[in-house]
């Protein structure tokens, strides 16, 4: 890297943790600073596990291994037990949305306009993300075998499934809300009811294609618990000990649907298992997420010390400024990364084989090498998180239905079938899908910094 350009780096970070100083001297006492807390761990962990899950190996025969982790370590599944943290971003989602829907509830805000704020805030990022893999994949693969950029561009736009279900959760919230209001947690109990039905349909009965509809189901459960936090939260507060009760009693039953084998022990996908978790979710998930809740709940006092601390705030508030880059971009500094090492020096970096006394002394080599590369694409990237449209939202509801429908879908096409075909074509339909979704709703980036 040229010096102007470390140099620029280094000033655009000092630049904006000053700014986030002053965003966290000027919290508000009545943020709950534990949603925050929670959402910082839960991306630290999705990064550095996704991180140590991959193993590239170059064979002595000269072909290219990419494995998972999870495959050859000991007991892999009950370690995803505790480096599967998905649900915590859809129970903070669901916390959020909750407070956030207020100004629907008085009337003082269009459900329309309340769905294009969140869209904006949400999918502003992606584009950059998109067009950037579409460069990618043109420059690449003139030198690169053409396996290597389909896996390389499709590790890192996986994560684009999270979007995908968000985005489809965030368009019904000010419905779900609504639903919650009139009925509480029955309407937990119920989409509960209805994600083991689909598992029963799916596992028992073998129904094709039956098990993605879970994706509803299984993660607006957790969603629902979101707005059960909030609740409990404004009226009498959550004492701990309901916490480590709400874990105790969803640890059990986890260790019962799993001891018996009525679901898998993993909570993430592993290569070459028959059955997952998670694509498509169960029934599991949602008692995971209960779970972690119930660590959110119990951990309270503590976590509400540790934030109290000026330091520890700053750097919550820091890391929660660029959390959608750091999300989007944390798998794509791992393909380049992955790509530089395999095109330099004869592959060299990738020939100590996985699992080896050798390969474990090299992780945090590796982890560093990815921190950096991270740390460069954040600070190219993360204005986009914050260039958000002002522009007025759209005026009918079939705009911001369809706009919703192509984001979300392209988001979900990006993360089962990829951007590019596996002899690295580009698949055109799916960034322009996203763009036209992203056009219609004011979620394409803009040349300045939005007022929100």
């Amino acid at each position: 890297m040229s010096r102007p350009i470390l140099s620029d780096t280094l000033k655009g970070m000092k630049k904006y943790l000053a700014y986030t100083q002053k965003l966290a001297e000027a919290t508000p006492p009545t943020r709950n600073r534990i949603v925050d807390f929670w959402r910082v761990v839960a991306i630290l962990v999705v990064m550095f596990g996704h991180w140590l899950a991959a193993s590239i190996w170059l064979r002595p025969d000269d072909e290219i291994e990419l494995l998972n982790s999870l495959e050859w370590i000991p007991y892999a599944g009950w370690v995803t037990w505790v480096v599967q943290v998905m649900p915590i971003f859809f129970l903070a989602g669901g916390y959020a949305n909750a407070r956030g829907l207020g100004k629907v509830e008085r009337g003082e805000q269009r459900r329309r306009d309340w769905i294009t704020a969140r869209v904006r805030r949400m999918f502003t990022p992606v584009i950059p993300l998109l067009l950037a893999w579409v460069l990618l994949i043109i420059v690449m693969r003139s030198f690169v075998p053409p396996e290597v950029v389909y896996a390389g561009a499709m590790s890192a736009t996986v994560p684009l499934w999270f979007l995908a279900v968000y985005l489809t959760l965030t368009a019904l919230a000010p419905f779900t809300y609504k639903w919650w209001q009139r009925s509480g947690p029955v309407t937990i109990v119920w989409l509960l009811g209805s994600a083991i039905t689909v598992d029963v349909a799916r596992f028992a009965f073998g129904v094709p294609g039956i098990g993605w509809v879970n994706f509803i189901f299984v993660w607006a459960a957790v969603h629902q618990m979101g707005y059960l936090w909030s609740q409990r939260d404004a009226a009498t507060g959550i004492p701990p000990r309901v916490g480590w009760m709400t874990l105790a009693g969803s640890l059990a039953l986890l260790i019962a649907i799993t001891w018996s084998g009525l679901y898998p022990v993993a909570m993430v996908g592993i290569p070459g298992a028959a059955v997952t978790n998670m694509t498509p979710p169960t029934f599991a998930i949602a008692v995971l997420g209960a779970m972690q809740l119930g660590i959110i709940w119990g951990t309270q006092p503590g976590v509400r010390r540790f934030t109290a601390r000026a330091a520890a705030w700053h750097g919550v508030v820091s890391v929660s400024g660029i959390i959608m880059t750091i999300y989007l971009w944390h798998l794509s500094a791992m393909s380049l990364v992955a790509a530089a090492g395999l095109l330099t020096f004869d592959g060299a970096a990738f020939e100590i084989e996985p699992g080896t006394t050798a390969w474990w002394a090299t992780r945090p080599v590796w982890l560093g090498v990815l921190l950096i590369m991270t740390g460069l694409l954040v600070a190219v990237f993360a204005r986009f998180e914050w260039r958000i449209s002002d522009k007025p939202p759209p005026e009918t509801v079939r705009v911001v239905t369809i706009g919703v429908l192509l984001t979300a879908g392209s988001a979900a096409a990006v993360a089962t079938i990829g951007i590019a075909t596996e002899d690295a074509i580009v698949q055109w339909s799916i960034p322009a899908a996203a763009i036209a979704g992203a056009a219609m709703l004011g979620a394409l980036p803009t040349g300045r910094r939005g007022s929100g």
